[in-house]
């Protein structure tokens, strides 16, 4: 199994709001900053329920980064839309409701686990991580943290939320 360091604490990256907004357009969204930064861009799960006060949305979207043959960078993105109902403004349709949107990252290391064969390549893979290369994944967890974070300032922009630089 590879040895998984989390980037960011699990819900300490979210955008919450009550407003109209364009559901629609994520996706677009999403796929042009994976090929800006090159990462694969993936839609992992939607879910869409009618309720009696309006739809509710499930999303989850997953972006991966493989920068060497040891590190993958995965970014998880879970949105939720509740009591989502079509606006229409200037001859387009949008959507008005509550959204929350939680961002993490893991880097992955030995992700195609060919240090897992037996005890003494994982207590090598071990030495390897925390004690060798320590720093170096340390400043590559830094660049994964920027690029969660240059997402979500992204993100934000297109809700029209403000962005601190």
């Amino acid at each position: 199994m590879s040895v998984n360091w989390p980037v960011t604490e699990e819900g300490s990256v979210l955008i919450k709001q009550t407003a109209i907004f364009d559901l629609k357009s994520f996706p677009k969204l999403f796929h042009n900053w994976a090929e800006e930064n090159k990462y694969i861009f993936n839609e992992r799960d939607f879910t869409e329920k009618v309720k009696g006060d309006g739809r509710e949305y499930g999303i989850k979207y997953e972006f991966t980064k493989k920068s060497t043959p040891f590190i993958r960078a995965r970014i998880l993105i879970d949105a939720h839309a509740w009591r989502v109902n079509d606006v229409k403004v200037e001859d387009k349709i949008l959507q008005k409701g509550q959204l929350e949107i939680a961002f993490d990252a893991v880097m992955e290391m030995d992700w195609q686990e060919k240090w897992e064969s037996n005890k003494l390549l994982k207590f090598l893979r071990y030495l390897y991580i925390y004690y060798l290369k320590k720093q170096y994944f340390l400043d590559y967890a830094g660049k994964i943290w920027s690029d969660i974070y240059g997402l979500h300032a992204k993100l934000k922009t297109h809700l029209n939320q403000h962005v601190f630089l």
